[in-house]
């Protein structure tokens, strides 16, 4: 009707002074440092035929999407003469940043990174000997456009060995003196989807003891909020660090969180597979009967339905988790299992009546199991963008559906809070959060055994 509805003035902030530019010459003197290069003089371990890659004993598929980025599929592991597959199908399927600001100009910020944007679509190029090693293989994969038409993305993927400097495993006998170690080699794939002001370096890092381990690492720059205040100090410092503190003066960054959750369709040794937790238990001994007041020893619960299958992690109540077929045992009978270990991680300090959290209820929960059904990819649903609450994970989960030798598929959340502080101004350092599937009961003994010795 030509009518204002509604005026919001939140008072009059001068525009914050100072160089934020992240060029050399704006930066200013560099620090002399000679340059730490990885070489490989006998050729690369990996080979690259079309989109499968074959490294040691691992195989697996590799492709691109626009709303996934990299995807993961058909990983198996070369076991002796036994070609055996561990996951069918991995890759991220969300990722929510919640600004804890309720201010007229911030509440509204919660983003669904993924969903509402697309990792595809919000890759950037790849700098080599910085984002990866110079000597790293790099593919450009197309993907197609908003007019219809393609795009080849320069550089988008990286894949290269790392030498972590460390041993897969060592040990020193101390009666004979014998000395063995072997050096560990990794081989990753990587992307970087640089969504607004923040930086995702996404891993998938494969290693020569079976573990396939995903990391996420987190730099770029700090959504910040322009503020009276130049220092504490200040008359204003109260009020303007409320939701987070001053990290330069004129800026405060606001506090916020980074959930991640990764899709893993796990086939162990098959598709008929199923979820259990090895709960640690600690227990008290009659003082009289032994020597020891206490020990812990484990339970093994199986969880028969997707609607109870949902769990946090516990420093209280420990527990290991595990997708096991019972129908594969190894030498000592136990059945072919891959355990989920975590690298630490955070929970959700939102309400969940809060409209953020309705949005991205995944986040509740570190863990939830589900039996495969092809159209479920995304863990707050298909269409993310102002959508409405319990999508995804929270409306699948509701049936009971059954998960008790079936095709499984794992959604891990990957968690961290962020208070800035001054050292993440102009551009914040690199930080890694991460979780490794691991062998449990898989193997028949070390599968790093045959490693050979170094140089």
């Amino acid at each position: 009707r030509g009518e204002v509805l509604d005026v919001t003035d939140l008072g009059v902030v001068p525009i914050p002074g100072g160089n934020s530019e992240l060029d050399p010459a704006s930066i200013g003197a560099q620090r002399s440092v000679k340059p730490i290069l990885q070489s490989a003089p006998g050729g690369s371990n990996f080979t690259l035929d079309g989109s499968m890659v074959r490294w040691q004993n691992w195989s697996f598929h590799l492709r691109w999407e626009i709303r996934e980025g990299v995807v993961v599929s058909l990983v198996r592991y070369q076991d002796g003469d036994r070609s055996r597959s561990v996951m069918y199908q991995g890759h991220l399927s969300e990722i929510f940043v919640p600004y804890q600001d309720p201010t007229a100009g911030w509440y509204y910020r919660n983003y669904l990174d993924q969903g509402e944007y697309g990792l595809g679509t919000m890759a950037s190029p790849l700098v080599p000997g910085s984002d990866c090693p110079a000597s790293a293989t790099y593919l450009s994969p197309v993907m197609s456009n908003v007019a219809g038409g393609a795009d080849v993305l320069d550089k988008r993927i990286c894949i290269f060995e790392l030498s972590p400097g460390e041993p897969a495993w060592r040990h020193y006998d101390f009666i004979t003196q014998a000395l063995e170690s072997r050096p560990a080699i990794q081989l990753v794939v990587r992307y970087i989807a640089t969504v607004g002001n923040y930086d995702y370096l996404l891993d998938w890092v494969f290693d020569q003891k079976g573990n396939i381990t995903y990391r996420a690492g987190a730099t770029g720059i700090d959504a910040v909020k322009g503020v009276a205040a130049q220092r504490l100090g200040d008359a204003s410092a109260a009020q303007d660090t409320a939701y987070g503190p001053l990290i330069a003066p004129g800026r405060a960054g606001i506090n916020h969180d980074h959930f991640l959750s990764l899709r893993l369709d796990l086939d162990v040794d098959g598709t008929t597979n199923m979820f259990a937790r090895t709960l640690l238990e600690p227990g008290k001994l009659p003082v009289q009967a032994h020597r020891r007041t206490s020990i812990w020893t484990t339970r093994e619960v199986a969880a028969k339905t997707d609607t109870e299958a949902k769990f946090r992690l516990s420093y209280e109540r420990p527990a290991m988790w595990h997708v096991m077929n019972m129908e594969r045992k190894n030498a000592t009978g136990y059945p072919a299992s891959y355990m989920i270990h975590p690298h630490g991680n955070a929970l959700m300090l939102l309400d969940p009546g809060d409209p953020a959290f309705s949005r991205a209820q995944f986040a509740n929960y570190h863990l939830w199991v589900t039996p495969y059904a092809p159209e479920e990819r995304y863990a707050a649903g298909n269409y993310p963008n102002q959508s409405g609450p319990g999508q995804g994970l929270p409306a699948w989960t509701s049936h009971a559906r059954d998960i008790v030798n079936q095709d499984l598929v794992l959604w891990y959340t990957m968690g961290f809070h962020h208070v800035p502080s001054s050292e993440d101004w102009p551009v914040y350092n690199l930080g890694w959060h991460a979780v490794t599937l691991m062998p449990y009961n898989f193997f028949d003994r070390n599968p790093a055994l045959d490693v050979p010795p170094g140089n």
